[in-house]
């Protein structure tokens, strides 16, 4: 008597020429959507890359703007040692550069991030450029340390508004 398995393996069930064929479909088919899935995928990717960016691209005004009320901002501050009405020109100067400067970037598409910097900057109650002149209004006149200690902080604010402008991608 031949054993078992040997049984088993020369029967053939009706199925079995079904399923190897099938299989062969089954596995053109999965190839078929996995090629369409990649396809689809890339397309989506590719559509999201280019149409569905979360922040503006580079502007060339914004930065000049930007790295102008610097330079005005800075040298303004230089003169803080005399009393605030002696410069309240200069002042008024500089602060509507600041704020044509915000304004224009507040008119930009997806352009928040910077904006909210700016608002930091300009703003009264904080340590920033705004909060300088409240102080120095305030006060009639500020010490030369005072000047001194601010001018790194308020440089920095605005190389954080150039350095994200200049690190935006390039428009096509």
């Amino acid at each position: 008597m031949p054993p078992l398995a040997s049984a088993k393996s020369q029967t053939k069930s009706p199925t079995s020429k079904r399923s190897g064929a099938a299989k062969g479909n089954f596995q053109a088919g999965l190839q078929f959507y996995s090629l369409k899935s990649s396809a689809v995928a890339l397309l989506l990717w590719l559509s999201f890359a280019t149409a569905c960016s979360t922040i503006a691209t580079f502007d060339q005004v914004a930065y000049d703007k930007a790295t102008g009320a610097k330079a005005e901002a800075l040298a303004l501050m230089d003169k803080a040692t005399d009393s605030y009405g002696a410069h309240l020109k200069e002042i008024e100067a500089v602060s509507l550069t600041i704020d044509k400067a915000y304004e224009y970037d507040r008119g930009r598409a997806l352009n928040t991030v910077t904006v909210q910097q700016w608002e930091v900057l300009r703003d009264p109650n904080r340590n920033l450029f705004g909060g300088f002149l409240r102080r120095w209004h305030d006060k009639g006149s500020l010490k030369v340390d005072y000047i001194t200690e601010k001018k790194p902080d308020i440089a920095e604010a605005f190389d954080q508004i150039t350095g994200l402008e200049i690190g935006k991608r390039k428009a096509n």
